[in-house]
């Protein structure tokens, strides 16, 4: 009694703009090519400043502006259209953001890189991916960067 495996509708990279993530956005494309799968690009910023509810509405939007033009070099106008790309900001803490996303689109997969920018906040706080591969209502698909081990 095994369910019918669905199509791949939509893709879901989280973006640190790190070079994991980078690299996770690069083998998602190969994924959603053959599916005409739809590709978001979430980036969560954990600033504590721009969580607060009394930061000023306009500098939060300055600041969601200038992390939605890193978005630009990632994927040219072409290849946005072709993989129907959404790109989203999120301000809140990055693995409870993704989780959050992912059941509000129905996302199918997310893949996402095993590195952050910073090895001392994973070390601390625990990696992203773990705590999403953990919690997540899709799955994960964690991909190192070439030449890594570990």
């Amino acid at each position: 009694m095994s369910e019918e495996l669905q199509p791949l509708r939509e893709i879901l990279v989280p973006m640190d703009f790190s070079e994991s993530a980078i690299n996770a956005l690069q083998f998602a494309k190969r994924i959603i090519a053959p599916c005409n799968a739809r590709l978001h690009l979430l980036c969560v910023d954990d600033d504590p400043i721009l969580m607060q509810h009394t930061t000023d509405q306009s500098f939060r939007d300055e600041h969601e502006d200038k992390l939605a033009m890193k978005f630009i070099p990632l994927l040219p106008a072409a290849e946005r259209e072709q993989y129907k790309t959404v790109m989203s900001i999120r301000f809140g803490t990055a693995y409870h953001e993704i989780e959050v996303y992912a059941k509000e689109h129905n996302i199918d997969l997310i893949v996402m890189g095993n590195l952050g920018r910073s090895a001392i906040a994973e070390a601390l706080l625990g990696s992203v991916a773990h705590h999403v591969i953990r919690n997540s209502v899709c799955p994960v698909l964690s991909v190192k960067l070439p030449g890594r081990s570990g």
